[in-house]
């Protein structure tokens, strides 16, 4: 019975490891995917813009500015983690849609993460320079959602 159960156990893990990638079976499923880690991160852009149009404007705290941006650098960086663990189906359209978006979650990340730095250094003309970089990332992101929605 041990004999059995080694193979078993290693399968089983196998499956477990496996099973963190989910896989698109089709092209039009991976691009609803795409869609929807777009407005994820749209969603999450949009908050951190309208905290740092607060912050500008004198009626939000540094200290809930900050936790903001820190939520929506996180949440941008899970939502693009999540959809690169997908298995895209071997199409150059998905290949295309994959090359599309992550370099926009990207760009998204990355104006969060400078108005994070910018807040936290209390520069202002730095927070509305990324804060403009990051509302271009948020349309473009909005586009593609939009673009590609089911």
């Amino acid at each position: 019975m041990s004999r059995v159960r080694g193979p078993a156990v290693l399968a089983l893990g196998a499956a477990l490891v496996s099973g963190c990638v989910a896989p698109a079976r089709t092209t039009a499923e991976y691009a609803a995917k795409a869609a929807m880690t777009a407005e994820d991160a749209v969603s999450a852009a949009r908050t951190a813009l309208l905290a740092a149009d607060a912050y500008v404007d004198d009626d939000l705290l540094t200290g809930y500015l900050e936790p903001t941006l820190v939520d929506a650098e996180k949440t941008i960086g899970s939502v693009q983690a999540t959809f690169d663990s997908v298995q895209p189906p071997a199409t150059a359209a998905a290949d295309e849609l994959r090359a599309t978006l992550d370099p926009l979650l990207e760009d998204a990340g990355a104006a969060v993460t400078d108005m994070r730095i910018a807040a936290r250094r209390d520069r202002t003309p730095a927070l509305r320079e990324a804060a403009a970089q990051l509302a271009r990332a948020a349309d473009e992101l909005d586009a593609f959602a939009e673009e590609n929605a089911p």
